[in-house]
C-alpha cells in the first residue's frame, strides 16, 4: 500500500507546503509517513523501539514488596525505592541482648557507641533480619521524610511466628479452644491474617494482634530510620508522642497498672528527654536506630557526625548512645504507630512488614530456625 493510496476523510487532510520536498520511498519500504530514516519501520515488518534495560544499580521501587528473609544471604542489600537512600542493609548486628541497666541514664552526658550501622559481625553479636521497609511521608504532597525498616533478632524469628499465629487463633477462636491451639494456617486463614494486619476492615483487630505479640512474645527488633533530608529531633519526636496519645487508649485495656496508665505521662516526658541535649537532629543520610528488648527496655542510637573531609572520604561516624527507658509501653507504642491502626506512619512500611511476617507465619510452627538463611 502505497503512500496516496491511504484515504482520508477531508476534514483530516493535512495541506503541506508545495515547496516541501518530500522523501522519496521505494516499493518494498511500504513506509508509515513516508519516512526513509526507518526503512523497516513497516506495515508487515515493525520495529519495535524497547528502552534500554534497566540498570543493576538503579534501585527499583519495592518498599511494600515482601524481603524474603530466606534469599541468599550475599543479596545483603535491599532497595528502598528511593534515589535518596537508594537501599538498606538485608541484616545488622547488635551487641547480644543489651540492657539499659547497663546504659548510662538519658540525662548523662556519658555515652556508649556502636560500630557504624552495626553491620560487622563478631563473635558476640546478634543477627537482626530485615522484616520490612518503606518510606514515610508527610503532607498531600507526600514529601519523603525518611526511610524505615523493622529488623528482628534472627534468633527471634520463631517467637515472632508462634505468637502471631497464636495471636490469630486467638482473636478468631472465639472461645473454641481446640483452634486457639491449631500451630499452622491454611490457606484461608492465611489471607484473612493478611487483610487482618493491613487494617483492610478498620476495625483494629491488626493493632490488637501486634500488641499482643509485642507485649508477650518477647522478640527482639529494631526500628531503623534514615533521614531523606535534615530532619528536626523535635519534629520527629512529636510524631511519635502523637503516635502513643492515639494509641494510648489500648492500655485501659489491659490488667494491672496498665488498667489507668498509671506513669505514662512520666514516661513520655523521659522519652522525650531522649531527644534533647545539644543535638538537634539527624542528618540527611544519617542512620537514627531505636531497639526493643525482650522486656520492651528502649533503646536509642544516632549515627555521630565526622568532618566534611572524613565523609568525603566515605567515612562514617560510630552508632552514639543517646539513651533509653524501661517502660515497655513506650516502645510498644511507637512502634504500633509503625504497624497497626487505621493511620500508620508509612504504610509502604506496614505492607512489606506484612508480607515478611507472611513469609513467616506460612511454615509449621516450630521449622522457621531451619529455614532462614
Amino acid at each position: 500500500m502505497s503512500e496516496r493510496q491511504l484515504a482520508f476523510p477531508e476534514s483530516l487532510r493535512v495541506v503541506e507546503p508545495s515547496n516541501l520536498q518530500k522523501p522519496t520511498a521505494t516499493p518494498n519500504q511500504d513506509l508509515i509517513g513516508g519516512s526513509p530514516l526507518l526503512p523497516q519501520a513497516t506495515y508487515r515488518n515493525p520495529i519495535l523501539l524497547d528502552a534500554p534495560p534497566p540498570s543493576p544499580s538503579t534501585p527499583s521501587n519495592t518498599a511494600s514488596a515482601s524481603i524474603q528473609i530466606t534469599k541468599d544471604p550475599n543479596e545483603d542489600l535491599v532497595p528502598t525505592g528511593t534515589s535518596t537512600i537508594p537501599f538498606f542493609p538485608r541484616t545488622i548486628h547488635l551487641p547480644p541482648s543489651p540492657t539499659i541497666a547497663d546504659a548510662p541514664p538519658a540525662t548523662s552526658t556519658a555515652t556508649r557507641t556502636l560500630p557504624y550501622g552495626t553491620g560487622t559481625p563478631s563473635n558476640t553479636s546478634e543477627e537482626y533480619q530485615l522484616l520490612g521497609l518503606g518510606i514515610r511521608k508527610v503532607s498531600f504532597l507526600r514529601i519523603q521524610v525518611y526511610v524505615v525498616g523493622l529488623y528482628i533478632a534472627k534468633s527471634d524469628l520463631p517467637k515472632l511466628q508462634e505468637g502471631m499465629v497464636r495471636a490469630f487463633f486467638t482473636s478468631t477462636a472465639q472461645g473454641d479452644s481446640t483452634v486457639s491451639s491449631a500451630t499452622t494456617l491454611v490457606d484461608n486463614e492465611k489471607a484473612q491474617l493478611r487483610n487482618v494486619l493491613v487494617e483492610s476492615g478498620k476495625d483494629g483487630q491488626g493493632e490488637q494482634m501486634w500488641d499482643e505479640v509485642l507485649r508477650g512474645s518477647g522478640v527482639r527488633s529494631v526500628l531503623r530510620i534514615v533521614p531523606t533530608r535534615n530532619t528536626d529531633f523535635g519534629h520527629m519526636r512529636e510524631g511519635w508522642v502523637r503516635s502513643i496519645n492515639a494509641r494510648s487508649s489500648l492500655i485501659g485495656k489491659r490488667a494491672g497498672s496498665e488498667k489507668t496508665g498509671v506513669g505514662l505521662e512520666d514516661s513520655i516526658a523521659e522519652f522525650k528527654g531522649i531527644f534533647g541535649g545539644g543535638r538537634k537532629g539527624v542528618g540527611k543520610g544519617k542512620v537514627l536506630m531505636m531497639s526493643r528488648e525482650i522486656a520492651g527496655d528502649l533503646g536509642v542510637w544516632v549515627e555521630d557526625e565526622v568532618s566534611e573531609q572524613a565523609e568525603k572520604q566515605g567515612k562514617k561516624g560510630e552508632m552514639k548512645y543517646l539513651g533509653g527507658l524501661k517502660d515497655e509501653r513506650i516502645s510498644r507504642l511507637v512502634w504500633l504507630g509503625y504497624l497497626g491502626g487505621k493511620a500508620v506512619a508509612s504504610e509502604e512500611a506496614r505492607k512489606s512488614v506484612v508480607e515478611g511476617v507472611m513469609d513467616i507465619v506460612e511454615r509449621p510452627i516450630g521449622t522457621i530456625d531451619t529455614q532462614v538463611v
